[in-house]
């Protein structure tokens, strides 16, 4: 019978694993840097080290990649779109106060829709700069799954929330995504820049 890590091994594993990508810089390195980096975790006797008794090198990896530092990437963007919320957002790009009407769950969780005290409507979307296309959709897919959020035949106002914890963006980067939404009359905040 094949040997199984222990919760307190995993969560010493995970601690270890998180501690060094904080200091490596992970949520902002390239891919080669990354497989450099899942080396040196495969590699370190801590890590790799341990996990080796309980599994193959190949599946050191995938354990490394996908069991640990997919969840430090998401823990590291929800962290950095916790810095606002939905309704300082709208505050922030409009000059209203609105209040949140729904929270979407599921695959759509991260997407809310506000009212403001002026009756209009706004759908405000989370995800990451990389992905903000990913954000838009989501907000949009809302929209068309409830017409009834348009009011007076007037589709709401959408907003992206963007954590920019992946990605070291400039503000020339920031500019460029904020051109390219506003020429569909979308609006955006980036959380989390350092």
């Amino acid at each position: 019978m094949p040997k199984t890590l222990t919760d307190a091994q995993q969560k010493k594993i995970k601690k270890a694993i998180y501690k060094k990508a904080d200091e490596f810089g992970y949520m902002t390195s390239g891919r080669i840097e990354s497989g450099r980096f899942m080396d040196e975790l495969v590699d370190d006797p801590d890590i790799g080290g341990v996990l080796k008794e309980y599994m193959t090198k190949e599946r050191i990896r995938t354990y490394i990649k996908d069991g640990v530092l997919n969840a430090y990437t998401k823990a590291k963007n929800r962290s950095a779109l916790s810095t606002t919320t939905p309704e300082a957002t709208v505050e922030n790009l409009f000059s209203l106060s609105a209040s949140i009407i729904q929270r979407c769950n599921g695959k759509n969780s991260g997407v809310f829709v506000l009212r403001a005290e002026n009756g209009s409507i706004f759908v405000v979307s989370s995800g990451t700069t990389l992905k903000w296309e990913t954000a838009l959709r989501k907000a949009l897919e809302l929209i068309a799954r409830e017409p009834r959020l348009s009011v007076e035949g007037k589709t709401p106002f959408i907003c992206l929330q963007l954590s920019e914890a992946s990605q070291e963006l400039t503000e020339a980067d920031r500019n460029h995504i904020r051109t390219a939404l506003n020429a569909i009359g979308v609006k955006a905040v980036f959380c989390g820049n350092n």
